[in-house]
């Protein structure tokens, strides 16, 4: 029989006492979550592979410190917001700017691609408009200020709550709700001008 796996408290907990086993269940268990938020962020694989990379190594470095008064993933979240932040600050001051090629499908949350959004039974003129839209709107999701990605992809990406959002973010409830508002507004009205 199975034994119950260990839960992110125990597995840190295990990890401060010097258990390199549990640290590694702990990066197996969340590494792709940390991708997705840094790809999501950051819309290019490399980067986002090196930000959930530099993540980890920031945590384990500092694992002694975490004292649990937040949530594994909390924490994690945090760290991976500010590497994609300083990541995306270099690339302004080198004159990079983000791209996302309309001829590159578009990798969603659970790592599928866009072109998967369509079932199977659909004509192809409508899987076609679908991962066209999904490409669309990725795109124009890359073209938004960072503070407004930053909150579209931890609620509806991550799937957070507006008080985990605000952990992460170091901010209030209230600025959370306002910039996911605003942060919606802009990208209906770019999906709109884009569309017409």
């Amino acid at each position: 029989m199975d034994s119950v796996s260990p839960t992110d408290r125990e597995l840190v907990a295990q990890a401060q006492r010097g258990d390199d086993d549990a640290f590694e269940t702990l990066v197996r268990h969340h590494q792709q979550r940390a991708v997705n938020v840094a790809y999501q962020l950051l819309r290019n694989e490399e980067d986002a592979v090196e930000v959930a990379q530099d993540a980890f190594v920031r945590i384990y470095r500092s694992l002694d410190g975490f004292r649990g008064e937040c949530e594994f993933t909390t924490w994690l979240h945090q760290i991976v917001v500010n590497l994609a932040r300083n990541k995306h600050r270099w690339w302004w001051r080198r004159g990079r700017q983000v791209t996302v090629s309309l001829d590159e499908p578009t990798e969603t949350a659970d790592g599928a691609m866009s072109q998967q959004i369509a079932g199977p039974s659909e004509p192809a003129d409508v899987e076609l408009a679908k991962a066209e839209f999904a490409r669309t709107l990725g795109r124009k999701m890359g073209e938004l200020p960072a503070k407004f990605r930053e909150v579209l992809v931890l609620r509806n990406v991550e799937e957070l709550s507006y008080e985990e959002i605000a952990s992460v973010l170091k901010c209030s409830v209230g600025t959370v709700k306002s910039r996911i508002a605003r942060a919606r507004e802009a990208l209906r009205e770019a999906m709109e001008s884009e569309l017409r």
